[in-house]
């Protein structure tokens, strides 16, 4: 069996987030570049914006301080506040490849306790071929996916207590 043939893991990682699914959807979609490493683009210059279109076919992709837009995937399902899918076709070189397709899926999930539970799956890694495990090995370390759950959670949590303080009148 050669290295394209094997079947590789998928990255999964979670973390438990203090808002509701609704502002954690939000804070993950529409203000991906508050919680996004801002070393962590295939772009020329710094990031300005990362945007996921809000529909089935739309575009991830990002803007760049220079202008340029760089594409990351295509929504491939979109169901808010429960979750979504989108491609990953950023390659071992870390350049956007338009026939390599792999996947994320995000959902957000009441808990008991109050709290969403947000679950992130990256899965079609043999399309990265002689470099799959590899890549996986990149998608599980701490400045990856993992990591980056946690900025996300921390970034979510502060909007939420700012938003709670605003209201409040504190």
């Amino acid at each position: 069996m050669t290295q394209q043939q094997q079947t590789i893991s998928p990255v999964r990682v979670s973390v438990s987030v203090g808002p509701d699914p609704q502002r954690c959807f939000e804070v993950f979609t529409d203000e991906m570049i508050s919680w996004w490493p801002a070393g962590h683009h295939i772009g020329e210059t710094p990031l300005k914006e990362i945007i996921i279109e809000p529909f089935v076919g739309g575009r991830w992709y990002a803007r760049h301080e220079g202008g340029e837009e760089t594409d990351t995937g295509v929504v491939t399902a979109w169901d808010a506040p429960r979750g979504f899918t989108v491609t990953w076709q950023v390659g071992a070189d870390w350049a956007y490849h338009a026939d390599l397709v792999t996947h994320l899926d995000v959902s957000f999930t009441p808990t008991e306790d109050g709290r969403t539970l947000v679950e992130l799956v990256h899965r079609d890694l043999e399309a990265y071929g002689a470099d799959a495990a590899k890549m996986q090995r990149t998608f599980e370390g701490p400045d990856a996916w993992g990591g980056m759950l946690h900025i996300y959670k921390d970034v979510a949590e502060r909007a939420s207590a700012h938003e709670r303080a605003r209201i409040h009148g504190r």
